[in-house]
């Protein structure tokens, strides 16, 4: 019985043994099992890790540098990690560029050589593990994949046209201030342009004191020419003139008047600039109409030995020397010189176009200065993004139209291969002059780069008549255009919002109240704003800026036009978080014919810096 006992008492033992022995071998597998899988989702976190710096990397690069760089990118990026000690590599082949669709959640590879929205970098690794090699299996191979895209965003270029965006074409005063601060002829080319435009010849051509082909006295430039002119004795009077123009002693004033105009438009305008528009022709009552009014602005002092008084403007209390000619705030040190007042020429008739802009009326009708104007010169020139239709070259303005076509170009380049139009960039243009009728949304938000390009071509100042540099409410229209559909808008929710304010600052319109202004600044303090009296047109646009930042919008504050006010523009960035280093907003040149260079970088460098996003 012992015997049998025992036997059986051993033959448990052995058998604990064995479970035992089993359960130690569970044990260790799960141990070890669970420090694979340990190692496993270690290694997969490091590997994922890897892949978003670089997928991130790579989308930023994308766009300002191209695709070899933005490969070269994700990948230094994505190496500068490691997985559990082992150095991560990533093959250029692992690189993929190409178009994500944010509706459907899928990445489409791009063609070699192609880009799009998106960066796919794929990182593979294959760790030896402890229980997959007793298993029979040396290794698993480990992947981590990431999808970056440039953020859809809904730009709006906010643009000046304000009288002082053709300052720098008013050719009495302005090519004499910036040759004089340039050292150069700068400022001549630059009308030789508008001259060229309007086909009147040579810069600056022929300018002839009113009167002058009667007589030698009237070379002097005399402020008496008028009167002397209407004399009952004077030029006018001889019986050699035609009976249009003969000046009787019966005649009123305004008969001497009518009679005078008639004979300079006939024999000195029509002379001198036989291509000015309208024809000059005193028997055309709408011609005869245009031309008496010039004649009135550049008409400065008429009375002459105790006869006649300065004629009576048809128009306007206005005269070239009242027209903010020259720009106090732009050009404060720039004179008006006195050679060209009582001159008609093409100097004259140039400023006259300009002080009246696109928007005030000559005789009951637009000058040909204004595409509103059945008359306005148009010329064909090819840009950045084609060829296309342009009225004259006023200054600073054709500099921004030019270039925001460029811009354009840049942002149709970027989006070219994303098939869905509510996936690309969308983009807007708002300007803003007067107060009345107030800022106008020259093109509404679109994916249609070309339709916007065409837009852009027909901006214009408008008249230097009463202020007109309503910079708060072009930011608040443009904040109307950028509200989300949400809001009641037409933008979308998932877009990055981009406001380009293109300006040369000193505004002198304020949309706000002066008790809204002073209750956002006390509650929201900052060196940014003006302190003082009088500073509410600045600080308004300065208050939009700060409220657009607190919506996560980027604000920028570019300059353009010979007197740009940087400060102003400073303040506007900071307050935008677009300013430099230095706390400045972008700078041009003081060059203007760099202008459009100038802008196309400014804006390539705006437009290239997307913000990006992981989307998988």
């Amino acid at each position: 019985m012992k015997s049998r006992l025992r036997r059986v008492m051993e033959r448990r033992r052995g058998a604990v043994v064995i479970l035992v022995a089993l359960m130690l071998v569970v044990l260790m597998a799960m141990v070890s099992f669970a420090i694979d899988v340990g190692y496993v989702a270690n290694v997969q976190t490091q590997l994922q890790r890897a892949a978003d710096s670089a997928a991130l990397a790579g989308a930023a690069e994308m766009n300002r540098s191209g695709l070899s760089a933005a490969r070269a990118r994700a990948q230094q990026i994505g190496q500068l990690n490691s997985s559990s000690g082992t150095a991560i590599t990533i093959p250029a082949g692992n690189v993929e560029f190409g178009v994500w669709d944010l509706t459907a959640r899928t990445f489409t590879p791009s063609a070699s050589g192609q880009g799009g929205n998106a960066v796919r970098v794929t990182i593979t690794q294959t760790p030896n593990l402890f229980f997959a090699r007793a298993m029979g299996f040396n290794s698993t191979q480990i992947t981590g994949q990431a999808i970056a895209i440039a953020t859809p965003r809904d730009i709006c270029f906010v643009i000046d046209l304000s009288g002082s965006m053709n300052d720098d074409t008013d050719p009495s005063w302005a090519p004499t201030a910036i040759n004089g601060k340039l050292g150069n002829t700068v400022g001549n080319s630059l009308i030789q342009n508008v001259y060229t435009d309007f086909n009147l010849g040579t810069f600056p051509g022929t300018n002839q004191q009113i009167g002058h082909p009667l007589g030698t006295a009237y070379q002097s430039y005399s402020a008496s020419a008028y009167a002397n002119m209407t004399a009952s004795t004077g030029p006018l009077s001889s019986t050699s003139i035609a009976s249009t123009y003969r000046i009787l002693s019966t005649d009123s004033e305004a008969t001497r008047k009518t009679k005078a105009y008639r004979w300079i438009i006939d024999n000195q305008i029509a002379v001198i600039m036989p291509n000015a528009l309208p024809t000059p022709n005193s028997a055309n009552t709408a011609s005869f109409n245009f031309w008496s009014v010039y004649i009135d602005n550049i008409i400065m002092q008429s009375t002459a030995s105790g006869r006649g008084t300065i004629p009576t403007l048809a128009d306007s209390s206005d005269r070239w020397n009242s027209f903010n000619n020259p720009n106090s705030q732009n050009y404060p040190t720039a004179s008006l010189p006195t050679t060209y007042r009582n001159t008609v020429g093409p100097v004259s008739y140039i400023q006259f176009l300009m002080d009246h802009g696109r928007d005030t009326q000559v005789a009951g009708a637009y000058t040909p200065l204004s595409k509103l104007s059945s008359l306005c010169p148009m010329h064909n020139e090819s840009t950045d993004g084609g060829t296309f239709s342009f009225p004259p070259r006023e200054m600073p303005t054709h500099a921004c139209r030019r270039s925001v076509i460029a811009a354009l170009a840049t942002i149709q380049n970027l989006n070219s291969l994303n098939p869905s139009p509510d996936q690309r960039d969308w983009v807007s243009i708002v300007t803003f002059d007067k107060s009345s009728p107030g800022p106008v949304i020259l093109q509404g938000l679109t994916s249609d780069y070309t339709a916007a390009m065409q837009a852009a071509t027909t901006m214009q100042a408008v008249s230097d008549i009463n202020a007109s540099t309503a910079t708060e409410s072009g930011m608040i229209k443009a904040q109307e255009v950028l509200k989300t559909i949400s809001q009641g808008g037409s933008a979308r929710e998932y877009s990055d919002k981009v406001v380009v304010v293109l300006t040369d600052g000193q505004p002198n319109i304020v949309t706000s109240s002066s008790t809204t202004i002073s209750n956002y600044i006390g509650a929201n303090p900052s060196s940014n704003f003006y302190t003082g009296s009088g500073m509410n047109a600045f600080n308004a646009p300065i208050m939009q800026s700060d409220a657009m930042n607190d919506k996560g919008w980027k604000t920028y504050a570019v300059g353009i036009g010979f007197g740009t006010d940087y400060d102003f523009l400073d303040r506007v960035a900071r307050m935008g978080k677009s300013a430099d280093s230095n706390g400045q907003a972008p700078r041009n040149t003081g060059d203007p014919s760099q202008y459009e260079a100038k802008l196309k970088a400014i804006f390539q460098d705006i437009i290239v810096n997307a913000g990006v996003r992981l989307v998988n």
